[in-house]
């Protein structure tokens, strides 16, 4: 306990030092911050995932649980191909749709959304109609998932970005969709995919049919590893850029690149599978081997990259992030920081003092392969230092009060390595994420 003490004391006192050599501008719990300060977690440890890879096992799940894993990632990833819709579910999502449009939002000039444009959005849903369609399909290129048929942000507050109520998820480029419904005006069609639904432009999706999905779902794949990989076809024309964890089925390969099949919408509007080539440093066999050497090689890629709600923008939310971490290593986990923790038997916190939360997740947590949780957060435990855990995660901000005690986010924007005290140095307002730990799940133990 004393241990525990002098470390947080000493954290806490060389953040005091290292601020004062930041531009002075906002005061916050007696530290003087910029707008672009860095956080004392984000200084003083390393943004490298390498030396906690290190540390931990190569072979830390069983080869059978690996393929047990792998067998529920294959069927999720290809259910939109074989499974339909229930009526319940169009049920479900009509009322949502129905209930966005009825409330208040604020638009990206800061502005109520007028209540015609809510009424017009909801009559374009055509709700009286859903569904129309039901056909597999797959998606052209990255695009999203929105829940009214509109690019436009819904925000609660003003100066609520980038929490756009509309964003339900991003989707790949060669996704498993099911189209189930299109909008009156036919830029729009509502579709499901393996663990989300909502609104996606019709340009970005194709009809497939159930030979091209056979042939698909019947090959080898390729995962990419790095964001931003440029696609070229057999001519060199530039296709699309794509990030990790997009999924390409295998035809060959040699020592530059990898040979894969990849979506493009014919005339007819259903798909021409034709040849692309990715280069061979951005992709991998998949899945990936869960080693030290990929999971900095993953890690790394995801490390630093700017915070995205539901995956907006193509940037990750803190639960895409935590799923895009193991989706090359062909590990399933659902969207959204509730359903993860709840998808196994999560080990409960939530009556521990903070220094038994840290002494129990150090004990029975394996770096990697844990998950830690507090609502509406999902972090991913990498290991300890100096007697303490470290977390990585796509954080939006800590809350933190002003000189004039007013509450105010300093924000953090990206996926970052930190103890579970991040901004402990600016006093935050509503408690630190350990003081609001509940769980974690320890992803690595064999299923029954």
């Amino acid at each position: 306990m004393k241990i525990y003490s002098l470390v947080s004391t000493l954290l806490t006192l060389s953040a005091t030092i290292l601020s004062l050599c930041f531009p002075l501008e906002t005061i916050a719990s007696g530290i003087r911050v910029s707008d672009d300060y860095e956080i004392e977690d984000f200084r003083l440890l390393s943004q490298d995932m390498r030396p906690y890879a290190s540390s931990s096992s190569d072979q830390p799940m069983p080869p059978s649980c690996w393929k047990l894993r792998l067998s529920e990632f294959m069927d999720r990833h290809y259910a939109p191909w074989k499974e339909s819709a229930s009526a319940s579910f169009i049920e479900d999502a009509a009322k949502t749709m129905r209930e966005h449009s009825r409330a208040s939002w604020y638009g990206e000039n800061r502005r109520k959304t007028p209540t015609a444009r809510l009424r017009q959005l909801l009559a374009n849903c055509d709700l009286e109609h859903m569904p129309s369609l039901n056909r597999p399909a797959i998606a052209l290129y990255p695009s999203a998932m929105r829940v009214l048929p509109t690019s436009e942000p819904f925000l609660k507050k003003a100066d609520d970005f980038p929490f756009d109520v509309l964003q339900n998820a991003a989707v790949k480029m060669n996704d498993p969709l099911r189209i189930l419904h299109i909008s009156s005006d036919g830029l729009w069609v509502f579709a499901r995919g393996a663990d989300a639904s909502g609104w996606i432009e019709s340009r970005d999706v194709a009809f497939i049919s159930e030979t091209q999905a056979a042939e698909l779902m019947g090959k080898d794949l390729i995962v990419v590893v790095k964001d931003e990989t440029l696609l070229h076809d057999a001519k060199n024309g530039a296709i699309a850029k794509v990030n990790l964890g997009t999924l390409f089925p295998r035809i060959s390969e040699d020592d530059n690149s990898y040979k894969v099949l990849a979506p493009i919408q014919a005339e007819d509007g259903e798909t021409r599978l034709i040849e692309v080539l990715i280069p061979r440093d951005a992709a991998r066999r998949f899945p990936l081997d869960f080693n030290q050497g990929n999971i900095s090689l993953v890690g790394n890629q995801l490390l630093g990259k700017p915070y995205g709600w539901g995956g907006l923008r193509h940037n990750r939310d803190c639960s895409s992030m935590i799923r895009d971490f193991y989706l090359p290593f062909g590990l399933w986990l659902p969207r959204g920081s509730y359903n993860q923790i709840h998808s196994g038997a999560p080990v409960s916190l939530s009556r521990l003092s903070n220094y038994e939360k840290e002494r129990l997740l150090m004990e029975k947590g394996v770096p990697f392969l844990t998950i830690v949780y507090l609502r509406g957060h999902i972090m991913l435990y990498v290991g300890s230092l100096n007697g303490r855990p470290l977390v990585f995660h796509a954080s939006w901000g800590v809350s933190v009060k002003d000189g004039e005690g007013k509450i105010y986010k300093h924000v953090i924007g990206k996926s970052i390595i930190s103890t579970l005290t991040p901004g402990q140095e600016l006093r935050p307002a509503t408690g630190t994420l350990l003081d609001k730990l509940k769980s974690f799940l320890v992803l690595g133990e064999c299923p029954p």
